[in-house]
């Protein structure tokens, strides 16, 4: 029986209410289901299945002492193991940490960023698989430029097994000019780069780099 037609039967059914958990994150209170929680490994698995101790407050929410501005989003990628990501790269680099605090593996993968030369040069120079980057630019109010024909989380679904995916700040060139969208794969000594200024064909000029990639001769990881 579903849990619609048993609460339809019995509304004081122990077997629905016993699967809700109350949240409190940092003040707001958020409902959702252990199933939700214990879907993906990390910190809400682990607190849920195991005998931790937790903090209740006065209406037995558990209490965790985190913001509360993006959970929303982190709870729907734990009830559909996707999300649509904010434009702002501000609130991609909050939401960043909180996954970091939640364990969340699979959204942090969505949110990596290249925050410095430093950090792009040691990603390529030591890779544990062929790093895949996405070179983008940041247009008004600190908002993502995204190509027009590339369904992003898609594409990072598809290619999380093949490679490393990172997304780094372009560089403005010395007559301010900057292209809308770059890309570049790294693996030691083999190199492709690719671009589309316009953001019109953008997805089959990266599809046939990757394939150009892949397919070469000595390629191997």
């Amino acid at each position: 029986m579903s849990l619609l037609a048993e609460f339809s039967k019995n509304p004081s059914s122990p077997k629905i209410t016993e699967e809700i958990v109350k949240l409190n994150i940092g003040g707001t209170h958020f409902f959702t289901t252990k199933s939700t929680l214990t879907k993906f490994d990390g910190f809400f698995k682990v607190m849920v299945e195991t005998d931790i101790p937790v903090i209740k407050d006065n209406t037995g929410a558990i209490f965790i002492d985190r913001s509360a501005k993006h959970f929303e989003l982190i709870l729907n990628f734990m009830r559909d193991g996707d999300v649509a990501l904010p434009e702002r790269k501000k609130d991609i680099q909050e939401i960043q940490k909180e996954a970091q605090f939640y364990l969340l593996d699979g959204l942090m993968t969505k949110l990596r960023f290249i925050e410095s030369e430093d950090e792009f040069l040691q990603l390529v120079t030591e890779p544990v698989k062929p790093v895949l980057v996405f070179h983008y630019s940041v247009i008004a109010f600190g908002r993502l430029r995204y190509p027009f024909c590339v369904n992003m989380e898609s594409f990072l679904e598809k290619y999380k097994d093949t490679f490393d995916i990172y997304f780094k700040p372009q560089k403005v060139g010395h007559n301010g000019e900057i292209d809308y969208w770059q890309w570049t794969i790294h693996y030691y000594n083999k190199y492709v780069e690719g671009k589309d200024p316009l953001n019109w064909n953008c997805k089959q000029g990266i599809e046939d780099d990757i394939e150009k990639f892949l397919k070469q001769e000595s390629f191997r990881f």
